[in-house]
């Protein structure tokens, strides 16, 4: 049986903005939980990739919400959404708005 702990972070907080922001995490291998603060007063679309094994900065694709046939590595915050998502470690993110989102690496829920 496992166990449910609250979010307790492993890394310093980062603000997304639209340009492409590395997260850094301590695990390199794992899944990584990021507790994620939308601070605007809107829905903000967050795009992501994973890191690059060579270490060399990765691009994130201007994010968009996906339409029929066309997938996207997104997710969308409503305003003022706090939440906690499980993504690869050391993610690339990028905001469809400006001085939107607070992201912190960590575990937890």
């Amino acid at each position: 049986m496992s166990t449910v702990n609250a979010f307790t972070p492993k890394g310093q907080s980062h603000l997304v903005t639209t340009s492409s922001v590395q997260i850094p995490t301590q695990d390199n291998v794992s899944a990584v939980s990021y507790r994620i603060v939308n601070v605007t007063g809107g829905t903000v679309t967050l795009g992501w990739a994973p890191a690059n094994p060579l270490g060399v900065a990765v691009t994130v694709p201007a994010p968009s919400i996906p339409t029929a046939g066309s997938p996207t590595n997104t997710l969308s915050f409503l305003s003022g959404a706090i939440e906690v998502v499980s993504l690869p470690p050391n993610v690339w993110l990028r905001s469809d708005t400006a001085t939107s989102l607070i992201v912190t690496p960590g575990e937890g829920i």
